[in-house]
C-alpha cells in the first residue's frame, strides 16, 4: 500500500528530529553553528528521508506483485481441480472400465420359456449397474459393450437362450444334452438406460438349467469404447 501524503509528512518530521537530535549540537552550542551547516543538514535529513520513502515504495511493489502471483497460482490450481471434478465421470471408466459379472448359485428347475433367468451370486458389479435380484444390467454409460453369456442345461433337454436390449434380441444360443455347456457373446452398442439381459425362448426349452462348481450358467458384460 503507498504511503498517503499525510504519513509521508510526518514520517518526514521524526526523521529530521532524528537527524537533527543524532546531529546536530545541543541547545547551549546551537549558536555556534553558522547557517550553511544548518542548510547542509537539513539537506541530508531530506535525502535520507527521499531514499527511505524510494526504498519503501520499492518493496511494497515488490509485496504487491508476489501477492498477486500466488493468487494466480491459487486461481489456476483452483481451475485445475475443478476441470479435474468435471472429467471424472468420463476418465473413470477409461481407467477402470465398466463392467460385472453373476452366475446362478444352484440349478433352476424347468424354468421354460420366456423366462428371465436371475444370476444371484454376484462378483464384479461397477457401478451397481447390474441387479441380482431382476437379472437386467442397466447400462450406466452410453458406449460399445461385450457380453457374454453361459447356459448349461441337464442331459436330455434343450434350451435356447437370448440376449436382450430393451425388447430386442441381439444374440441367441442353442444348448442341448451332448453339448450341454454353451456360451455366446454379442458386441452391442449400448445408450445409457438400456435394459440388457438373458431370456429363454419363448415357446422352446424344458427341464432343468444346470450350474454347480462343475460348470455356472453365468451372465457378464464390460465397456470395451
Amino acid at each position: 500500500m503507498i504511503p498517503k501524503v499525510s504519513e509521508i509528512i510526518i514520517l518526514f518530521g521524526l526523521l529530521v528530529l532524528g537527524a537533527f537530535g543524532n546531529v546536530l549540537p545541543t541547545v547551549s552550542s546551537a549558536s555556534s553553528l553558522t547557517e550553511p551547516s544548518k542548510d547542509k543538514l537539513l539537506k541530508i535529513a531530506i535525502d535520507q528521508l527521499y531514499k527511505e520513502t524510494l526504498i519503501r515504495l520499492e518493496i511494497e511493489k515488490k509485496l504487491r506483485l508476489l501477492t498477486n502471483e500466488i493468487s494466480n497460482l491459487k486461481t489456476d490450481g483452483e481451475k485445475i481441480g475443478e476441470r479435474m471434478q468435471e472429467n471424472k465421470e468420463d476418465i473413470l471408466p477409461k481407467k477402470y472400465g465398466n463392467g460385472f459379472y453373476a452366475y446362478l448359485s444352484s440349478d433352476l428347475a424347468n424354468p421354460g420359456g420366456q423366462h428371465t433367468i436371475v444370476y444371484d451370486v454376484i462378483k464384479t458389479n461397477f457401478d451397481n449397474a447390474y441387479n441380482q435380484y431382476t437379472g437386467i444390467f442397466t447400462a450406466s454409460k452410453e458406449g460399445l459393450y461385450s457380453f457374454t453369456w453361459v447356459t448349461r442345461v441337464e442331459c436330455g433337454e434343450a434350451y435356447t437362450s437370448e440376449l436382450i436390449v430393451n425388447k430386442d434380441v441381439v444374440g441367441s444360443t442353442f444348448a442341448y444334452c451332448g453339448w450341454n455347456t454353451v456360451s455366446g457373446n454379442a458386441i452391442v452398442n449400448v445408450t445409457k438406460g438400456d435394459a440388457v439381459f438373458v431370456r429363454t425362448r419363448p415357446g422352446v426349452g424344458k427341464g432343468t438349467i444346470k450350474s454347480n462348481e462343475y460348470g455356472r450358467t453365468s451372465f457378464s458384460g464390460f465397456i470395451i469404447n
